[in-house]
This record gives structure tokens, C-alpha cells and sequence, in this order.
């Protein structure tokens, strides 16, 4: 459920009302688009025939791969080169190590830590839950729902916040004490 919601966000097929990024496409148009089409398109630099656009886009991306052929040939791509895997090839990025803290993100840390202390995001998740309720407006893709709606509640709150930390669910589920396994937080999960 929560995928089929961030794809269908991401494309565009579903908007949240009062949201700037998610907002309803329709709004981003001008008022008077169709009216005035070619000052548009004269202002974002883009030709009126779309037959134009994507000749000069496809020429723009073969030119890109040229280059990015050309630089890992050369070995000048920073060390990303494609390896054989199965027979099939694959691209290998190495690891860039762990990278240093940008000044800007370590002053909005201790900012936040200044103002509200250590917060627990399960915890916050949980009191969110608590006086909104948001967790009722997720609900089964099935014909009915067994399972009862504590646990799914209980549940739907650590699949977010696996997701919302970056631990991920088999972390999720191996490292606490509720009771949940990783089988079915993946299951709520989809």
C-alpha cells in the first residue's frame, strides 16, 4: 500500500490537496497556457514541435553515453567501470567511504537538539498516530482485513519508521521486542 502510494505520487496519478511538491498538476499551467502556447515554450526555451524536442533530447543523451563510455574507457570515471555478473554486464560503483558532515547539517542538529532534545522517531510516529490517527487512512488491498487493527496499527508504525530511518525491516524486526516478525512487516508493508 505505502509503494503503490509513493508511485502513484511520484507519477503524478494522485495529488495531496494544500501540498507544494505533490500539489494538483493542473495548477502548475498558466491560466492562459493554450491562449498563449508559443510564448510559453519561448520562454522555456523549447521548441513548439515535439518531434524537435525529442530528436535534440536523444542527441543530448547519446552524446552523454559517448562520454561516459569514453571516460571509463579512460579510466578517468572515478573508478565506476562495467563488470561481467552472470554473463550480463553490470556497473560497478565502488564505495566512496563514510563522507564528512557538511558544516550547514551539523549546526541543524544541534539546532534541533537544542530546541526539542533527542526524540525518538518511533515515539514521535506513535503520538502522531495517536491524537490524528493517520494509521486508519492506510487500509487493506484485500476483500477484508483478519487481522485486527491494533496490530496492524502497531505494525504500519515500525514499517514507517524502518523506512523513515533507513534501518530497514529485517533490522526492524531483529532488533526489538515487539513481537512482530519480518514476514509480516514486509506483508503491511505492500
Amino acid at each position: 500500500m505505502i509503494v503503490s502510494l509513493k508511485d502513484a505520487l511520484r507519477r503524478r496519478e494522485i495529488y495531496v490537496a494544500g501540498a507544494r511538491r505533490w500539489r494538483n498538476p493542473e495548477e502548475d499551467l498558466p491560466a492562459d497556457f493554450e491562449d498563449n502556447r508559443d510564448v510559453h515554450y519561448e520562454n522555456l526555451r523549447q521548441p513548439l514541435d515535439a518531434t524537435v524536442f525529442i530528436a535534440t533530447l536523444k542527441e543530448a543523451m547519446r552524446a552523454s553515453m559517448a562520454a561516459c563510455g569514453q571516460a571509463v574507457a579512460r579510466n578517468k570515471s572515478g573508478g565506476t567501470r562495467v563488470k561481467s555478473h552472470r554473463g550480463e554486464p553490470r556497473w560497478h560503483i565502488p564505495d566512496l567511504g563514510k563522507l564528512t558532515v557538511p558544516e550547514n547539517l551539523r549546526a541543524l542538529h544541534t539546532e534541533v537538539a537544542a530546541r526539542w532534545g533527542i526524540i525518538d522517531l518511533l515515539d514521535f510516529l506513535k503520538e502522531s498516530d495517536f491524537v490524528t490517527d493517520f494509521t486508519d487512512a492506510f487500509t487493506t488491498v484485500a476483500t477484508r482485513e483478519a487481522t485486527p487493527r491494533e496490530v496492524i496499527r502497531k505494525r504500519l508504525l515500525l514499517v514507517l519508521y524502518a523506512l523513515g530511518t533507513n534501518v530497514g525491516i529485517k533490522r526492524v524486526a531483529d532488533g526489538g521486542r515487539h513481537g512482530e516478525t519480518e514476514a509480516a512487516l514486509r506483508a503491511t508493508r505492500h
